[in-house]
């Protein structure tokens, strides 16, 4: 319709007998109309009990001996420098004074500064150490190192992962120090 009001410009309007019309036409409802009943599904019957599991005769367990059997145990006299794996070069630890009593219990092996190993450096670093009384790391300072600045900062990193076994005094473990000199040598 808009398109033949804008096409013919108005005055030709009454001539074009052509044009086609738009009927609307409304339909009517459905007078009849079927409603449905929604039931809901019956619940299925309880599952039947299982016969109870018939009952078993007691069993006689052996009893265990009193003594443990002895076992041979090879002498492995095995060296405390530690080498090879994924780390370059190697370290060895030892407690420089005689009056420290602090037994390493877990050792974590310093990893070898790379710039030292392929100049072939070799040196040591000798810490100061309070070991809390679970026995971890607290502190550690440098108190002498060959040469300086190479293996400090690998040294500290490895030592604070430690773990000692606790000094204990009265039956209460309690903080101590201790000093300890770990060996950067190339294979």
């Amino acid at each position: 319709m808009m398109h033949a009001l804008v096409y013919l410009s108005g005055g030709d309007i009454a001539k074009r007998e052509d044009l086609g019309g738009i009927d609307f036409v409304r339909l009517k409802r459905q007078e009849s109309l079927q409603e449905r009943e929604r039931r809901k599904p019956e619940k299925p019957p309880p599952p039947k009990k299982p016969p109870p599991p018939p009952k078993l005769k007691s069993v006689q367990t052996p009893k265990p001996q009193q003594q443990p059997q002895q076992m041979n145990l090879p002498n492995l006299n095995l060296p405390t420098n530690i080498g090879g794996g994924p780390f370059l070069g190697t370290y060895s630890a030892t407690p420089t004074s005689g009056s420290s009593q602090a037994v390493p219990l877990v050792r974590i092996q310093p990893q070898y500064p790379r710039r030292a190993a392929r100049a072939g450096t070799e040196g040591y670093v000798t810490m100061s150490l309070v070991i809390n009384p679970d026995g971890t790391v607290r502190d550690a300072k440098v108190t002498d190192a060959q040469p300086r600045g190479v293996f400090e900062r690998s040294a500290i990193a490895a030592i604070l992962k430690w773990k000692f076994k606790p000094r204990v005094i009265d039956g209460q473990p309690v903080e101590q120090s201790a000093t300890q000199t770990l060996n950067f040598t190339l294979n």
